[in-house]
């Protein structure tokens, strides 16, 4: 059962720039930690009980060790998966780069990701990780895209935007910079474009 069929589900409010068919939500560290408390809550309310949390990297990294603190299981462990090799070079099948540091052979697994976007990296864990035994597969993501090709069964919030995460500032500020300027954006409205998006603090300092 999905989080958003247990509690309301929490909107943020969206970031758009005139001439940028993009979207833009910037979830902050605390509200991460309000969604990852709020899919714990569903997971107790829905007396799911789980041996091991499968955290995806590197999305999942950030806030897998507080949903393991909130849920109170005890193990948690890391699966690597990609589909590009370099920019925009898709790979024809998705390639394991970081294997399981544990065995999941009749465990119930969390499997745990900060968004499902196209879900195909989590359809292909959960396929993965059941392969290899695993009793039970059960996914959990802060956020959930309605086109993703697997919803997942717990999640804290639906958006359509680009989500721009705490943790990938920097990386978001090279990313969209570069795509600006390829727009012909001058750097006067890129730089109000980082102010609204709440990006001058990183840009000052490691931007």
């Amino acid at each position: 059962m999905a989080v958003n069929q247990q509690l309301s589900t929490i909107n943020f409010p969206e970031i758009s720039f005139a001439g940028d068919k993009a979207r833009y939500i910037t979830p902050s560290w605390a509200d991460l930690d309000h969604l990852t408390l709020r899919i714990a809550a569903a997971i107790k309310n829905a007396n799911h009980q789980f041996d091991l949390v499968v955290a995806l990297a590197k999305g999942a990294w950030p806030m897998s060790r507080s949903l393991v603190d909130y849920t109170g299981i005890k193990e948690l462990a890391s699966l690597g998966v990609k589909f590009y090799q370099g920019i925009n070079q898709r790979l024809k099948k998705p390639v394991i780069y970081q294997e399981l540091p544990v065995s999941v052979q009749d465990k119930r697994i969390l499997l745990f990701d900060d968004v499902a976007d196209t879900g195909e990296s989590l359809r292909f864990a959960k396929e993965y990780l059941l392969k290899q035994g695993a009793k039970e597969v059960v996914v959990a993501t802060l956020f959930y895209k309605p086109w993703s090709v697997l919803e997942p069964d717990f999640y804290g919030s639906t958006s359509e935007a680009w989500i721009i995460f705490p943790f990938e500032i920097r990386e978001m500020i090279l990313l969209l910079g570069k795509n600006w300027q390829e727009q012909g954006i001058v750097p006067e409205e890129i730089t109000k474009r980082y102010q609204k998006l709440g990006f001058m603090e990183v840009v000052k300092h490691v931007g």
